[in-house]
């Protein structure tokens, strides 16, 4: 296989069977399968191009604009994946929410580590995991909003380590949504850890999804970022910042030359970027586990 992919011609509309699903999730699945199919793979990712079958998009392929979306997506998983297997690792078991969870998979690919797993999104997609992913007694799917309020009483009252995750989530909102959901979360969750994914300031460029003719703009366009991920522990006083990711540090030769050129730039290298945050535990409160929220 080329390290390059090649152009392929993409389906030209939004799979028929998906009908009110957001492109962003496909896009994220997509490129995940493209990135563990590489004969030097950074990730290996099998439930995602069993996915890609299941959806009958096993013929998609990306050009070389997409390969920064694919980078991306390949650092980000292999990131966040030895994120959550080293904090399962030193707090035994845990629950592991995903804010937006799409379709990921890393349920599937953590399978043996000691969690339970719950994963919001909008019903459509909540709908469309509970079809494609096969069910397990460990988790658990919740169809609303990620920014909304009913899920995030669930999970205030779960008992034992939390880890919040919010990938290729807080980008395609607005800030005031974010902040929200960021400052709600520590509010209601003491002691409960956050890993965020944050694009920069500045907007990538509006081409990014081009070869792929079913995804529609508007949902592709970044709402909010920061430069600094330290900015966000200004937003509550129990919240700090632990770790940081800058994802373009990370596999140099996964990403096209532009970005390898100038990924040494402050404000390019903000654009990706993942942190892991801690909540300051409050001594007070009730819990209970999982099955019982």
């Amino acid at each position: 296989m080329s390290h390059v992919p090649a152009r392929l011609s993409p389906p030209p509309e939004m799979p028929a069977a998906l009908p009110g699903v957001p492109s962003a999730p496909i896009v994220s699945l997509l490129a995940r399968h493209l990135a563990s199919s590489r004969p030097d793979p950074i990730i290996s990712d099998p439930a995602a191009t069993a996915l890609i079958g299941e959806l009958g998009l096993a013929h998609a392929g990306g050009d070389w604009s997409f390969r920064a979306v694919e980078a991306a997506a390949a650092v980000r998983t292999a990131i966040l994946d030895a994120a959550v297997r080293s904090f399962a690792e030193s707090t035994g078991h845990l629950t592991v929410i995903t804010v937006g969870a799409g379709l990921c998979t890393r349920c599937v690919r953590l399978a043996e580590i000691d969690a339970d797993w719950i994963d919001i999104d909008v019903p459509q997609v909540a709908a469309l995991r509970a079809a494609l992913l096969p069910p397990a007694p460990n988790r658990v799917i919740i169809g609303e909003p990620p920014p909304g309020q009913g899920w995030r009483d669930r999970v205030a009252v779960i008992g034992g380590p939390r880890l919040f995750v919010l990938e290729g989530l807080t980008m395609h909102l607005d800030g005031d949504a974010v902040r929200d959901l960021v400052t709600g979360l520590a509010d209601r969750c003491p002691g409960s850890h956050l890993l965020i994914e944050a694009a920069g300031p500045l907007p990538p460029p509006p081409g990014r999804y081009r070869q792929l003719g079913w995804t529609r703009q508007d949902e592709a366009r970044f709402r909010w970022g920061v430069r600094r991920l330290s900015e966000l522990t200004r937003w509550h006083p129990r919240l700090e910042l632990r770790q940081s990711w800058h994802l373009m540090d990370y596999h140099p030769a996964a990403w096209p030359a532009p970005i390898r050129v100038l990924r040494h730039i402050p404000s390019v290298r903000a654009q990706s970027k993942v942190g892991h945050f801690h909540v300051a535990a409050d001594p007070g409160g009730t819990a209970t586990s999982l099955r019982d929220a």
